[in-house]
């Protein structure tokens, strides 16, 4: 593209402008390759799926109650963590966690037992051995995390805030940023980039988890940049732009948790003039040359819209329904290849009356209705 220029903005050569008026109303079965149903076997009810991890064969589901973490291999329930209390080894909730594979070991990101959230400037990370969820001990990390991942399998990546909540006033000079941390220690190796309020508050789906503790995280701005972490190091592998679509700059320039920037960001997003605004960069992969991620308006049904970028040529889809279904195949995390949806209730109120199905939704169908005690079926799948 030879540049873009938007609401009196000059951007550089080599930005993409991405717009939802381009995006193609697709079927599901007409874009999904790799499609694989797999459902969750456990004797017991599985809670409903508020985050999920993906390692290859290995699946982490925390539920929505904040108490549990369930541990699946091949789509079987192994163990589950449920260590809620206020005594060594247990926490209040689960608000973030990420895995390493390579020490085995689950990583939960939580308050503990601190009554006062707002006059701390760390927190805790406490580490589980898997699969037998074994509590092998804890570290403190620089910030209040709005996530949590693993990088090179030994090393905690984070993005938080620095400063106590209560000592943040609007002269403040330090920002939201994203952190590599020593994950025996907890101690902070370097700060990997500044970001903003929006990106502290929306990042636990700007953030990509991989097989290969190669991590990518998306940071939003009137230019939205696609960063790939190697060890301690971040490139900036792809920008891209919704133009007169994207939300306000002066949102993206507030780096402190504020209870006035979380106000501001609020009233906007509740307002009119957001009404046709686009947010994304979510679940961002990248793939050698092909860049992708997951956007949607903002006050409308999240990240419905898909776009990949690759040697120039754009995809940009919307839709992702079934031949006989009643909502969307999207995502819930990122796979080692691909994207994994889960899909959960009962079956009957998912599938319409005509009888009509695809071969997916027909099979999708039948592995719903034979699952015990209705538990989640995943769906993992790429996009061509």
């Amino acid at each position: 593209m030879l540049g873009i220029i938007s609401c009196g903005k000059t951007v550089d050569p080599g930005v993409v402008l991405v717009d939802d008026d381009d995006a193609v109303e697709v079927a599901f079965e007409d874009v999904a390759t790799d499609v694989k149903i797999v459902p969750l076997i456990s004797d017991d009810p599985i809670g409903g799926c508020r985050r999920m991890l993906c390692y290859g064969n290995e699946v982490f589901i925390a539920d929505n109650s904040g108490e549990y973490v369930y541990y699946f291999v091949d789509g079987k329930l192994v163990s589950t963590l449920h260590a809620v209390g206020r005594g060594p080894g247990e926490y209040s909730t689960v608000s973030h966690f990420a895995y390493s594979a390579k020490k085995k070991e689950l990583w939960i990101a939580t308050v503990g037992n601190i009554d006062d959230i707002l006059n701390i400037s760390t927190m805790m990370v406490m580490k589980y051995s898997v699969p037998d969820m074994k509590y092998k001990g804890r570290v403190s990390v620089d910030g209040l995390v709005s996530s949590i991942l693993c990088q090179d399998g030994d090393k905690i990546l984070t993005l938080g805030s620095p400063l106590k909540l209560s000592d943040l006033t609007e002269e403040s000079i330090d920002t939201c940023r994203i952190i590599l941390s020593d994950a025996e220690t907890g101690e902070t190796i370097c700060k990997l980039n500044d970001v903003s309020y929006y990106d502290y508050m929306q990042s636990e789906i700007l953030v990509a988890h991989g097989a290969n503790m190669s991590n990518n995280i998306c940071v939003c701005g009137y230019v939205n940049s696609l960063y790939h972490y190697e060890g301690d190091k971040a490139e900036k592998a792809f920008e891209f732009t919704f133009g007169d679509k994207n939300i306000p700059e002066k949102f993206f320039d507030l780096g402190q948790p504020t209870a006035e920037a979380l106000m501001g960001i609020l009233q906007y997003m509740l307002s009119e003039e957001a009404h046709g605004c686009l947010e994304g960069g979510i679940y961002p992969r990248v793939d050698g040359k092909r860049y992708s991620f997951w956007y949607h308006q903002a006050l409308s049904a999240p990240y419905d819209h898909f776009f990949s970028y690759e040697n120039g040529e754009s995809v940009n889809y919307y839709g992702f329904v079934p031949k006989g279904m009643n909502g969307s195949i999207l995502p819930k995390t990122v796979s080692d290849d691909g994207y994994v949806a889960v899909v959960e209730g009962d079956p009957e109120s998912m599938f319409d009356d005509s009888g009509e199905r695809s071969e997916f939704s027909a099979e999708l169908e039948k592995t719903m209705k034979a699952q015990h005690l209705n538990n989640p079926v995943l769906i993992f799948y790429n996009i061509k």
